[in-house]
């Protein structure tokens, strides 16, 4: 499948530079963004043409030198819906996406919050690391293999 476009249903997935994103619209994506370096992939996701979600990965890239370093596996290291997007299942379809068809990989990382932890449970993440001094979960999703 091609990781740059996807479709599946009225969303659309198509790789993007960060600086695209509007800094209004995803705050949480914003924030992180002065982390982000060369080897940080960024993702919209597209309803009728509307940005209503985005998406960094680090990629599991051995080779890279410099930046982040991820050991094993892709971490879906940002995620976010935009607001008024929130709790119309838009989230739980765009995340689907991402890692059943963006990411090709079959183990991927997240680090992510408590409080969004039921979420990616449901996408079908399991917590297999909590580190309290940072109040991060690391979840892991190893893939069916019929997916």
């Amino acid at each position: 499948m091609n990781s740059e476009e996807q479709k599946n249903g009225k969303i659309i997935v198509h790789l993007i530079e960060y600086d695209e994103v509007p800094d209004l619209s995803f705050p949480f994506f914003t924030s992180y963004r002065m982390f982000f370096d060369e080897q940080i992939r960024c993702y919209g996701f597209f309803q009728d043409e509307e940005l209503v979600a985005v998406s960094a990965i680090i990629p599991d890239e051995p080779d890279f030198e410099g930046g982040f370093a991820s050991i094993g596996s892709p971490i879906i290291y940002v995620f976010e819906v935009r607001e008024d997007m929130r709790k119309k299942g838009i989230g739980y379809d765009c995340a689907q996406i991402l890692v059943n068809n963006v990411i090709e990989e079959d183990t991927i990382q997240l680090c992510c919050s408590p409080f969004v932890q039921p979420f990616w449970q449901k996408v079908g993440f399991e917590i297999v690391y909590f580190d309290q001094s940072l109040y991060m979960n690391k979840m892991v999703l190893k893939k069916d293999e019929e997916i």
